[in-house]
């Protein structure tokens, strides 16, 4: 079985029929030869986007005035995700300013001169880096990330691809 761990733009198009990845997240969702990962970042960023659209996600109607903590566990069950938390801590002297912070802040800031890319995408490659012996695959639609595969291969051994790409 393939492990792949979904950016949350795939997990969000299956619930919007008009996104340009609905039928691909759709058919990777539904494909029983993957198992598929989340981490905490993605965890966090379905709390942010689907606060924000909700009203206009094709979700059943049972659902339509529920908390938004009851829409993120019927997305994560109904397309059978596996939650999957790494806790590492790391420690950093920064310019005479000491702190402890998790490893995958670390490595972001490391990818972040090299990658060039926003946050959260930054945080999904570092946690999918941290899995890698688990996970073999980033799967994602957003094309600054797929533009920059190689070098994120590079620099994490993570290999992205495009969920095109799966069949």
């Amino acid at each position: 079985m393939e492990t792949l761990y979904l950016d949350t733009n795939i997990i969000i198009a299956r619930y919007k029929p008009g996104d340009p990845l609905h039928e691909l997240s759709e058919k990777l969702v539904n494909d029983k030869s993957f198992k598929l990962f989340i981490s905490p970042v993605t965890l966090f960023e379905l709390y942010a986007v689907i606060s924000r659209i909700s009203p206009y996600l094709l979700l059943p109607n049972e659902l339509n005035h529920t908390s938004l903590a009851t829409l993120i566990h019927f997305i994560i069950k109904d397309c059978n995700l596996n939650f999957k938390s790494r806790t590492l801590l790391t420690f950093i002297n920064f310019k005479g300013f000491k702190a402890t912070l998790p490893f995958e802040y670390l490595m972001s800031s490391f990818l972040a001169e090299k990658l060039r890319l926003r946050a959260l995408d930054l945080l999904h490659i570092s946690y999918a880096a941290m899995l890698r012996d688990e996970v073999k695959l980033f799967i994602t639609g957003d094309e600054e990330i797929l533009e920059k595969k190689e070098a994120i291969k590079e620099f994490t051994e993570v290999e992205v691809r495009h969920p095109k790409e799966m069949y």
